[in-house]
């Protein structure tokens, strides 16, 4: 995800979130590689197979986003905040 043709500049990140599918609930950890306003770029594990929608939380400080996965590149999704 090299090239850049976002509308919003991504801050880096690095750090781990819990990522929160409808279906089951369950958390799975990811690791966000950076954020902007409108989205983020996030890395799961090779067992993790995300859905196009689910529910992001980076931090307890800051309230859960849903997200939408708009790229696949291997492990590593591009996902715009939703709402």
């Amino acid at each position: 995800m090299s090239d850049n043709r976002r509308s919003t500049p991504r801050k880096d990140a690095f750090q781990v979130a819990s990522l929160i599918a409808d279906e089951c609930g369950e958390p799975c950890e990811c690791l966000v590689w950076d954020v902007s306003e409108t989205g983020a770029q996030i890395e799961v594990a090779a067992e993790i197979v995300a859905p196009d929608r689910f529910t992001l939380r980076v931090t307890a400080y800051e309230p859960p986003r849903r997200c939408r996965v708009v790229r696949r590149e291997g492990r590593r999704l591009g996902v715009r905040f939703e709402g």
